[in-house]
């Protein structure tokens, strides 16, 4: 099943980066920071429906993503997404077995990527991010390499078509080592709000959050 998923992965792959490259002109900078072998968590920003295959596309490595449930409900989904390494998760119901899925995705060594932020900011800027991002790092020992996708959200806004020739960038950062540890409050805290400076550090000022006054 792995061999014949990696196929049907690299085959969506070489379809998508020339579908991007063409559409909306895609760069990116920084891939050589992705450690080559070993677990490794991509975390970044998300604005768009496009940032799952923005980013797979991105990484030299196969990713393995969480994507809602209901998206398995469909026959062809249904059939293509665990080709693609995409693990179903219950939105909003604090799916265990779908972290659960994600760890052993790591401790199998291999790249899991998530938005630390839960869900597409509506807002336009990077929203906070939640400590489920810190806890499967520290359950694992697993290095974060930070991510910033830049103009997705321009190309494919929310609730909106696709608006051509608008650029997409990904832009990664230097990983972040973690030792496994406690997953107490402080340290999630902790760990969170180093992983989102990083990723905050990578996005022009445009995406910075406003302070509250």
């Amino acid at each position: 099943m792995y061999a014949y998923g990696l196929s049907v992965y690299r085959v969506c792959k070489v379809l998508a980066t020339f579908l991007l490259k063409v559409l909306f002109g895609f760069r990116v900078e920084g891939a050589e920071k992705i450690p080559k072998e070993g677990p490794v968590i991509l975390a970044s920003n998300h604005m768009s429906f496009l940032d799952p295959v923005v980013m797979g596309v991105a990484c030299p490595r196969v990713v393995s993503y969480m994507s809602r449930d209901d998206l398995f409900r469909y026959p062809i989904l249904r059939w293509l997404l665990p080709r693609l390494y995409v693990i179903p998760v219950a939105r909003g119901a604090g799916d265990l077995a779908a972290i659960k899925a994600a760890i052993r995705t790591l401790q199998n060594g291999m790249v899991f990527g998530i938005f630390p932020e839960g869900r597409r900011s509506r807002t336009g800027y990077i929203e906070p991010f939640k400590t489920g991002t810190a806890a499967i790092a520290l359950r694992t020992g697993a290095p974060i390499v930070p991510a910033a996708i830049i103009g997705s959200d321009k190309a494919w806004p929310v609730g909106k078509g696709p608006r051509l020739r608008r650029p997409i960038r990904v832009v990664f950062g230097d990983p972040i080592a973690v030792s496994p540890g406690k997953t107490d409050h402080q340290s999630l805290e902790a760990l969170t709000q180093q992983l989102e400076a990083a990723v905050t550090a990578l996005l022009p000022p445009e995406y910075h959050r406003k302070p509250t006054i």
